[in-house]
């Protein structure tokens, strides 16, 4: 189990290009013929110490193993800059949050 679903927000993990904006965007992932709105962080999960950038993506009202699976992201909206929390609690907190928005965007967006 990674860190992500851990904390209750399980990701799909993936390399990006150098150059590549960092944040927290709403988008969308397609994977396995379907697709389904997601909160996407761009960066390095610096709260755990870590620098390499990369893109973690949490699908909404997923249910599955995304584990080795081809995903293709999309990216709507940017919603707020990255940043380091002081501890995986305040990231949960954060990423709660993060979520609540995410949904009342695309409710909004349809």
């Amino acid at each position: 189990m990674g860190r992500g679903a851990k904390l209750g927000y399980p990701t799909a993990n993936i390399d990006v290009p150098p150059g590549t904006g960092e944040g927290v965007f709403f988008g969308q992932t397609a994977v396995g013929g379907g697709s389904w709105p997601s909160v996407i962080f761009v960066g390095a999960p610096e709260t755990f110490g870590e620098t390499d950038k990369r893109a973690e993506a949490h699908l909404l009202d997923f249910k599955g193993d995304l584990y080795g699976q081809e995903i293709e992201l999309e990216i709507y909206q940017k919603h707020r800059d990255s940043r380091k929390f002081p501890d995986a609690e305040a990231l949960r907190l954060q990423m709660h949050a993060d979520e609540v928005s995410a949904r009342e965007f695309f409710k909004n967006k349809k």
